[in-house]
């Protein structure tokens, strides 16, 4: 069985069609979204209706879903100007959507686990098998010892999830971790959308590939600049750089 997976569009048009034409001609069996569809770029409407329009892909919620849908800045004071600014943002991000839409991403799932042969199991999360990523995540600098706290109880062979903005295969022990991160900007470097390939080969094998794909990223950098977005600036930089926009302040 063989899965194609990517995450962290982040309201990214352009992106999302790059990736999703890549995994067109992969000829999975099943594709998998694992959260983080809006917010950090101006289309979230029109990526949330895409996924609605798409009852063949499964998809995971992710943190900033639940900050828009839960209206996190009521029930929230933001510790940083960062975090003032990004609430602006998922306030204004629900006001252009529609009840529909929000009603729909709310009610996607936590997790995901695939099963494709008896005790060989799949588990599929946005950040940590135990949270949504506001407080916690899994970066490849962490040590073996570190990602083996985070994942403790978690008997899947493999795991894939997103949040970290870096894609990267690793293995941990006698478990594989994915990271399909991300679509619409990545943190590691490189600004070129990612997604993630797992096959189930049998036996108890796996194969697991992380891939990036090309588009005209200046195009949607000047896009993100002139949106309605405060800051649009920062976003355009990550688009153009693979690189967070503040180094210094790195939210994992």
């Amino acid at each position: 069985m063989k899965f194609a997976l990517y995450s962290d569009i982040h309201a990214q048009i352009p992106q999302l069609d790059a990736v999703q034409e890549a995994v067109a001609k992969e000829n999975v069996d099943k594709e998998i979204v694992i959260g983080d569809l809006v917010m950090l770029g101006p289309d979230s409407d029109k990526v949330v209706q895409r996924l609605m329009d798409s009852p063949h892909i499964d998809v995971v919620v992710g943190n900033l879903d639940l900050w828009v849908v839960n209206k996190r800045w009521e029930t929230h004071e933001p510790k940083s100007p960062h975090q003032a600014w990004m609430f602006e943002m998922a306030k204004k991000t629900r006001e252009q959507m529609t009840e529909e839409q929000l009603e729909w991403l709310g009610k996607r799932p936590f997790s995901i686990t695939y099963t494709p042969e008896l005790g060989h199991d799949f588990k599929i999360f946005h950040a940590t098998p135990y949270s949504i990523g506001d407080d916690d995540a899994i970066p490849l600098r962490l040590s073996d010892e570190a990602v083996k706290d985070k994942i403790k109880g978690v008997t899947a062979d493999v795991m894939a999830f997103g949040h970290v903005h870096g894609a990267y295969v690793r293995e941990i022990g006698d478990q594989t971790l994915v990271c399909a991160a991300a679509v619409g900007m990545s943190w590691d470097g490189d600004n070129r959308p990612a997604y993630a390939i797992v096959e189930y080969l049998g036996g108890g094998k796996w194969h697991c590939e992380a891939k990036r794909v090309d588009y005209d990223f200046e195009t949607q950098a000047k896009y993100n600049e002139d949106s309605w977005i405060e800051h649009g600036e920062r976003i355009a930089s990550m688009i153009r750089t693979g690189k967070f926009w503040n180094p210094a302040h790195m939210p994992h």
